[in-house]
Parts: structure tokens; C-alpha cells; sequence
């Protein structure tokens, strides 16, 4: 897999994978209570291809060649490791970055763009935006719409 299908795939490059997994203190190896045993990075893979927009479990199966029951016990092993030690991350809100002034900026600079909402100041991945460059992702990032991708 090139670093551009990574990408895609995962949102991340592939030198990024193990330095993730690193700092997500991800074990070598996962070991699922009914023995399958997976490769941390794997494991990380899954997980982060399992919850790219649009993805199903057995969406997975062509590129991991796990059935389904696997993969989604790998992925959960994986997002129960990481869980207990950054949670705090989505649970608590982070006033230095969301405070009302802040939030305002970003808003703002949303609807600058183009945007008819008012009081939006972010995009849940997978929004359809338009992209200014597609010679670095064209046919990989398209919908079949050219200037549009996911």
C-alpha cells in the first residue's frame, strides 16, 4: 500500500502509523478472547479504517481478510485500550480551544467561506467539501464528482 492510499484509507501516512500507535501505548500484539491473535499496527489499522466515513465491518474484509466477527473484536479491543487513558479527550470540554469567543472565530470563518450556517464551527470527517487541488488526489478522493470529495 503506497503512502497516498494510506491515507485515504486510514487519514493518516504510513510513517505516522507507528508513531500513533506509540503514543496510544498500543501493545505489539492483540490478543481477542477467542484467541486471534493481531498485530498492534494492524489492529490500529482496523480501527481507524473501521471508522472512516463511510466504512462497514465487512467493508474491511478485502483488505484485512478477517470475517467480520474478528475484525469487530480487534477494533474493540483496540478502542478499549486506548479508552481508559484519553478519554478526557472527548469527555471534557477543552475551554483553551472551544471557549464562546473561540467558537465564534471559527463560525465566522466557516460562513466567510460559503457556508449558510451561522453557528457551525466544524465538519464530522467525511462532510462533502470542495477541494482546491486535485492533482495530488484525483481518482483516489472523488465521488464521481470532480470537484467534490469525502
Amino acid at each position: 500500500m503506497d503512502d497516498s492510499e494510506c491515507l485515504f484509507e486510514f487519514r493518516f501516512r504510513k510513517s505516522d502509523l507507528l508513531v500513533h500507535s506509540e503514543a496510544l501505548h498500543l501493545p505489539n500484539y492483540i490478543t481477542c478472547q477467542q484467541g486471534t491473535i493481531c498485530d498492534g499496527i494492524e489492529g490500529l489499522c482496523i480501527t481507524l479504517r473501521r471508522f472512516a466515513y463511510p466504512c462497514r465491518l465487512s467493508d474491511l474484509i478485502p483488505r484485512f481478510g478477517c470475517p467480520i466477527p474478528e475484525l469487530s473484536m480487534i477494533s474493540s479491543l483496540v478502542v478499549d485500550t486506548i479508552y481508559p487513558e484519553h478519554n478526557q479527550r472527548i469527555t471534557q470540554w477543552n475551554d483553551t480551544l472551544l471557549n464562546p469567543a473561540l467558537l465564534g472565530t471559527y463560525a465566522r470563518a466557516i460562513q466567510q467561506n460559503g457556508s449558510p450556517l451561522l453557528n457551525c464551527f466544524g465538519f464530522i470527517d467525511g462532510t462533502v467539501r470542495p477541494i482546491c487541488d486535485l492533482t495530488k488526489t484525483k481518482g483516489l478522493c472523488t465521488m464521481g464528482i470532480s470537484e467534490y470529495m469525502v
